[in-house]
């Protein structure tokens, strides 16, 4: 098997309206780089593309930023090289992460200057210029550097990784990254005419709740009123709207969630109701279809599968991953021409990666035996047996537990429950936490030496062996958010870790059932998959993503909840 140092050059950015226009290709037993033009060449009537298809399929493939390419490859001629090494992805987990979201951190140019010393010329106007026409000697320089730079930065980087034990990890991104094409050339289905119907509902919810707001405004006895007897106020001006608030008696900071969450006057339950029709209609409704592609009528987004210093996705242009778990949202997404959509997620598998790494005894029975981990809580923190609890009861052990694995305090908890219409004094809050953590002392231990740890070595690793780094702290407001990450941050990444694993055995699983992969969202895979498949299908899925989970997690089961519908379920 050879190493293929690979780039390729493209009319555009869209592989459904564009084509990729040249080829670079360098064999690391060959000093020579060749270029080829495509041109309007397709998989079986053209032998170069055939030997092209051999050579990328079978060997080791490196390149910067390999999931654009492989879009076009896959797209255009059927070419999905599998054996990969994306010098992308290396740069920002050799980082522990910190490349993810510093713009310019990890482009081919800034990595080429780092490990080879050679300062690319990336001028936007030689850049946009490969339209499949006859080339300049200036293209050829521009083409063939960047995949000269290559070999250099592949020894260096493979280096990097054995000496910090990143390789299994690293292993776990590269097969990722032709699942993560798979999705994004999948694209989402949407019923536009649905969504056309929705945004016109909304819009008359939005406008009475405007006017709600208004009229609780009035009778609170708001004086400025416009010609039609209404307060003249710009509910959408935070500053307008606070002043109109502390007109009528409410002397309030702000008008942020926090605090309209802790009024007592009906403005603040009136404006939380504006507000989650605006957001719904100007986040979603109105933008949504926008970003159909006319060429394929489906939304297209971009996936990046080291969005976070955890390594998470994260999602753009739109952002599919923040929909709102409203099943009149999900609704829109449906299968096309009879297929179905499978919807499956991990249940509580971030708890059960707290189970695993904190080795709690009480978490691990629960998860073995199958029982409710919230009822149990709710039965240490209010001394009850367990068919005593209430349901109130179950839904704030529910946020303590998901809660204190990200850092939260007694605030964040009063605050997190009143959101959901339950209330309790700081005390109160105070009280429970403590009561969890003497409940479940090695999860309490567990938290406090990831958090410290990570304060004391500016670095923390998941069970996997990701790398997540910080930037010492300066102050103690960041060192407060290194010691909170701390304890989050390698529960979040194995989440990511097993999701990856997940997607890459799925890739190659369902190839054969015409399946899409049409929306990841952070313990979640969304599928469509024609309907006599449907069944098989996801009984695939379950199992490939329980065996993933299994990987990381020995002392208790990983259990991914599959569901079969017409439309992407709640």
């Amino acid at each position: 098997m050879d190493t293929i140092y690979f780039d390729i050059e493209t009319s555009g950015l869209d592989p459904f309206k564009h084509r990729p226009t040249l080829f670079q290709i360098k064999r690391a037993s060959d000093k020579t780089i060749r270029i080829f033009n495509p041109g309007k060449a397709k998989l079986g009537n053209s032998q170069k593309i055939e030997g092209i298809k051999e050579l990328l399929e079978s060997n080791l493939v490196v390149g910067h930023n390999l999931k654009f390419d492989l879009k076009f490859l896959r797209h255009h001629f059927n070419i999905e090289p599998t054996n990969i090494f994306d010098t992308y992805i290396a740069e920002i987990l050799i980082s522990g992460g910190q490349k993810a979201r510093q713009k310019g951190a990890a482009t081919l140019e800034t990595v080429a200057r780092e490990y080879t010393g050679i300062q690319l010329k990336k001028d936007q106007v030689i850049r946009q210029s490969f339209n499949g026409q006859e080339l300049t000697q200036e293209q050829i320089q521009y083409a063939a550097m960047d995949v000269a730079v290559l070999p250099e930065i592949h020894a260096k980087q493979r280096q990097q990784l054995k000496e910090l034990g990143l390789e299994k990890v690293f292993a776990t991104e590269m097969s990722c990254i032709p699942a993560t094409v798979w999705l994004e050339l999948s694209g989402t289905p949407i019923d536009v005419e649905e969504a056309k119907k929705l945004e016109k509902e909304t819009r008359g919810k939005l406008e009475s709740s405007r006017l709600n707001v208004l009229t609780i405004l009035k009778e609170a006895g708001y004086r400025n009123l416009d010609l039609e007897g209404m307060p003249a106020v710009n509910l959408d001006s935070p500053a307008k709207l606070l002043k109109a608030l502390k007109a009528i008696g409410l002397d309030l900071a702000s008008t942020d969630e926090s605090t309209l969450s802790a009024m007592k006057h009906p403005a603040g339950k009136a404006l939380k109701e504006y507000r989650k029709h605006q957001k719904l209609l100007n986040t979603f409704l109105e933008k949504l279809p926008k970003h159909i592609n006319p060429a394929t009528g489906r939304i297209h987004a971009n996936f990046n599968q080291y969005g976070t210093l955890a390594g998470r996705f994260s999602c753009s242009k739109p952002n599919l991953q923040q929909l709102p778990r409203d099943k009149n949202i999900r609704a829109l997404f449906k299968g096309n021409n009879g297929s179905k959509i499978i919807t499956a997620d991990y249940s509580q598998i971030e708890l059960r990666i707290l189970a695993e790494v904190s080795k709690e005894p009480k978490f691990i029975e629960l998860f073995n035996s199958g029982g409710d981990l919230h009822k149990l809580t709710a039965s240490l923190i209010f001394n009850k047996q367990l068919d005593q609890v209430s349901k109130e009861e179950r839904n704030i052990a529910k946020t303590i537990n998901f809660g204190l694995s990200y850092g939260m305090g007694a605030g964040g908890l009063q605050s997190n429950l009143k959101d959901n219409g339950i209330e309790i004094s700081s005390d109160d809050a105070r009280k429970y936490i403590d009561t969890f953590f003497k409940s479940y002392p090695k999860v309490k231990w567990y938290l406090e030496e990831a958090g410290q740890s990570a304060v004391r070595d500016n670095e923390i690793r998941n069970i996997a062996g990701r790398l997540i780094k910080y930037r010492p702290a300066t102050n103690e407001s960041e060192r407060a958010a290194i010691l909170r990450e701390g304890k989050n941050n390698p529960i979040q990444s194995l989440n990511a870790d097993i999701l990856k694993g997940a997607m890459g055995r799925l890739y190659h699983k369902l190839k054969s059932f015409r399946a899409k992969l049409i929306n990841v969202v952070h313990d979640e895979l969304v599928f469509e998959v024609p309907g006599e498949h449907a069944e098989t299908v996801s009984l695939i899925v379950k199992e490939e993503m329980e065996a993933a989970g299994r990987e990381y997690l020995k002392s208790l089961p990983v259990i991914a909840e599959v569901t079969v519908g017409d439309v992407w379920q709640k």
